[in-house]
This record gives structure tokens, C-alpha cells and sequence, in this order.
């Protein structure tokens, strides 16, 4: 299987415009809402550039869908936003257009921790302050770009990673059957999964079976164009939502990165299988992030009126 890379190189962004209620209705992006601010963004289609704040001006240029922009403020009584591109002022752009930029580009915290928010007293976590993760609980994990290259030549809905060595069957063919053992960080491709047992895709072009047990999902790769070298420490994602099956979480991932999380649409699906006892769910995030990195996220999120929930990566 052929996959795309590439990533706008952007960093967390500003909010977008509200339409003042003198003004026409116009199509909103999902998370066109909140006051005007700066910073960086990304455009969620295809525009024309302005070389002032009205539809008669004349056009300075087009730009397409996923172009990173510097958003320089909105002025006051229009939905007009003026943007540049390195820094260099390029004319206005209707602030709908905008989404913020979600990946983060910028140099990770040292031993990859920045700081943490302090831990809610019970329950879910107000928007804005995502809860503390339970470093015994993971689900999820990263794994190195080649391994991960090996494994998504075979299509899956989702794919995992040995946590331990796991005993596994291949199908050679109809009948004949061997048995063998999943290493430790062997990464694979989820074919399906039932009574406890996922059918796997291997990279030999033939299937396995193996117990969930010691598989963990994967995230994502790394690392990703775009991104600084990961440094040491612990890595997170940020959670969006769990899904009962890999199509629904599929079909979550394609809005998200067609509004707000349109800087990761050319990346491979971050939908990743998680075992729960007789239940297999598929939860649906991005990542792999510091602890900085992905409180910035989640509080962009928050702002814009999503769900995010901090979760930690096992690194392989």
C-alpha cells in the first residue's frame, strides 16, 4: 500500500470570527466560532484572496485547501481576516475559512514533560483541562516509522503492536496451519476481531490469528514529517471519541480532518483498536505528543467546543 506524507508545517492557532448579526448568513466551518484572534491557521478550502475586507475587492490570488496562513487580526464589523505567509501580509480571506492549525511543529519540551494541570477531584474533566491520564491503563502506543511502513503495505482497520511475545497461528492455505511467536514490537494489521481472538495481516501477504491479550493499538508512527525528533520521556495522544466499530470510527476521523483537524487529512487514519474484556472498541485521537504539546491541543480543541481526553503512549 502506498501512503502520502506530508503535514502543513504549522503550529496551534487562533480562533475564528463570529458573524455579527447586521451581516448576511454565511456557511460556517465547525469551528468558525469565539472571538477574532492571531496566530496560525490553515484554510478549510479552496479561497480567494482579497486585497482588502469586502467580496468587490480585487482578487490578489488563490490558495488552496490546507495551505498554513498567519491569521493578523480581523477588523472590526467585517468577517474578514487578514493573513500572510512567512510573515508577509497577502490580503483578506473570510475569517469561515479558517480552521486552527492543530499539529504542533514546535521544539518538545525537554525530556519530552512540560507541565501538568492539577488533577480533577472526580469524574470527567471540564473542557480545557483534560484529565490525568492512569499510566496502568494503556491503550494505545507508537511504534517506529519503519516498523509501521512493513506492516501498512497489508490495508487493516487499524493496526497493533506486540506489548510481549504472543503465540500465534498462520494460515498458509485452506489447510495447513503454523504456529509461531509475535515478538515484542511487531506491528500488524487488525483484519478482525471476535471472541477474544484478532485475525491478522501479515506483512508476508498471508493471515494470522492471535489472542488480544499483549496487543496493544497504534496510534501512529514516528516520526512524522513535520515533527521534531521525539526526545525522551513519556508520550501522549489526544483521545476525540470511542466507536463500536472501525467504520464509525473511520468515518469520525474523515469529518474531523475535514474541519478542524484538516492539518492531518493526508496522514494514514489515527483509529486504533482498544481491548476491554469481552469488548473491542475503537477510539479515534491524534498524536504522539509531549505532555506541552498535547495540553496545547486539547485546550484548542476545548475552544472549540470538542471533546479531548489525555491519554498515554507505550513507545516501542
Amino acid at each position: 500500500m502506498t501512503t502520502r506524507w506530508t503535514i502543513p508545517a504549522s503550529l496551534l492557532a487562533a480562533a475564528l470570527l463570529c458573524l455579527p448579526a447586521a451581516l448576511p448568513a454565511r456557511a460556517q466551518s465547525p469551528v468558525a466560532i469565539g472571538a477574532p484572534l492571531t496566530g496560525e491557521v490553515v484554510l478549510n478550502r479552496d479561497i480567494e484572496v482579497r486585497i482588502s475586507p469586502n467580496e468587490d475587492a480585487r482578487i490578489v490570488m488563490t490558495l488552496k485547501q490546507g495551505k498554513a496562513l498567519n491569521a493578523l487580526g480581523t477588523p472590526r464589523g467585517t468577517f474578514w481576516t487578514e493573513v500572510a505567509i512567512g510573515g508577509q501580509p497577502i490580503g483578506y480571506v473570510p475569517a469561515d475559512s479558517l480552521d486552527p492549525a492543530l499539529m504542533v511543529t514546535g521544539r518538545p519540551a525537554v525530556g519530552g514533560e512540560g507541565p501538568k494541570p492539577a488533577k480533577p477531584a472526580a469524574g470527567k474533566a471540564p473542557l480545557g483541562n483534560p484529565a490525568e491520564p492512569n499510566p496502568s491503563t494503556r491503550s494505545a502506543a507508537v511504534v517506529p516509522r519503519a516498523a509501521w511502513d512493513k506492516a501498512a503495505q497489508a490495508p487493516g482497520q487499524g493496526y497493533v503492536v506486540a506489548a510481549k511475545p504472543v503465540s500465534a497461528t498462520e494460515f498458509l492455505n485452506t489447510r495447513k496451519r503454523r504456529g509461531f511467536t509475535l515478538r515484542k514490537g511487531d506491528v500488524l494489521g487488525v483484519i478482525s476481531v471476535a471472541d477474544g481472538q484478532a485475525t491478522l495481516a501479515l506483512p508476508a501477504g498471508t493471515r494470522a490469528t492471535a489472542p488480544v491479550d499483549g496487543l496493544v493499538g497504534v496510534v501512529a508512527p514516528y516520526p512524522l514529517p513535520g515533527m521534531p525528533p521525539i526526545e525522551p520521556g513519556m508520550l501522549y495522544a489526544a483521545k476525540l471519541g470511542e466507536y463500536v466499530s472501525y467504520g464509525e470510527g473511520l468515518r469520525a476521523w474523515q469529518q474531523f480532518t475535514a474541519g478542524p483537524g484538516s492539518a492531518y487529512r493526508d496522514l494514514p487514519p489515527m483509529v486504533w483498536p482498544v481491548f476491554k474484556s469481552a469488548r473491542t472498541l475503537y477510539d479515534v485521537g491524534i498524536g504522539p505528543f509531549t505532555r506541552l504539546q498535547v495540553d496545547n491541543a486539547c485546550g484548542t480543541l476545548a475552544q472549540r467546543g470538542l471533546d479531548c481526553t489525555v491519554i498515554e503512549l507505550d513507545t516501542f
